[in-house]
């Protein structure tokens, strides 16, 4: 799931970790994202949920899989173009966002904010519109209901940790602005179809106001070609070369850096 949004775009106290749930109903949904008032999607993605797993399939954009594996408590990321995998443990990944919050904590601007922020809340129910509104930082979500019960908190419980690894590329914002978010959705016992982030820096050097825009098709159903994906998914996992979370990650970093200058 391309998560709105992760252009740069709870507590982590012991004893306050996040749940992790376990789902038994299939599902789809289908991602766009847009930059700005673009017509043309910068990246698409299609995610299917079944059982305890949850398979990420990038449509256009760099070919990386991701596999959230619910009841073992972890992401598999598949890089195919290189043919390497690596395992990310959601414990792993939660000591990783705490070093990020506490590393914003001397910092200011949007990057500080999206590690602690603090939102004013609005519902439109007329338009089905919720906004959490700052002067650094807001987001619009128009939500639904979705046809099966459970899809709700399922989503949510995928979202927020998609949410925290995103957190860790490089240049993207720590991910608790999305995780209150998707908590009022789950609250709200709504699944996203839009969603509207827009960043405004203050400062000239923090660069200009962006908006990514995403919109979800959630389909109750999987497809033969839906399954066929995710057989290929389980066939990399199996033959592509395992390496460490930071080998696995050093290329994309380089990637990013390079095409920064």
């Amino acid at each position: 799931m391309v998560n709105a949004l992760w252009i740069p775009a709870f507590s982590l106290l012991a004893g306050q970790l996040p749940v992790i749930s376990a789902t038994t109903e299939d599902f789809r949904i289908e991602t766009d994202v847009f930059l700005g008032t673009d017509k043309e999607p910068v990246a698409q993605s299609l995610t299917l949920f079944t059982g305890s797993l949850v398979y990420d399939f990038p449509l256009i954009g760099p070919q990386e899989i991701t596999v959230f594996d619910a009841s073992r408590g972890r992401f598999i990321l598949l890089d195919v173009s290189r043919k390497t995998k690596t395992t990310l443990q959601t414990q792993e990944l939660l000591e990783i966002i705490a070093a990020i919050k506490v590393q914003a904590q001397g910092l200011d601007g949007v990057f500080a904010f999206a590690a602690d922020p603090q939102f004013k809340r609005d519902v439109d129910e007329q338009a089905g519109w919720l906004t959490l509104s700052s002067s650094l930082m807001t987001y619009r979500a128009r939500g639904a209901k979705p046809q099966v019960t459970a899809a709700a908190a399922t989503y949510r419980d995928f979202a927020d940790w998609y949410a925290r690894l995103n957190a860790t590329r490089p240049g993207n914002l720590p991910p608790f602005p999305r995780l209150e978010l998707n908590r009022l959705l789950e609250e709200r016992q709504e699944v996203p179809e839009e969603v509207e982030l827009t960043v405004e820096p203050k400062t000239r050097w923090a660069g200009r106001k962006l908006v990514v825009r995403s919109r979800h098709i959630f389909n109750w159903r999987l497809s033969n070609t839906d399954r066929k994906r995710i057989d290929t998914a389980g066939s990399y996992m199996a033959d592509f070369q395992a390496v460490s979370f930071q080998e696995y990650r050093q290329p994309q970093e380089l990637a990013i850096r390079a095409a920064g200058k």
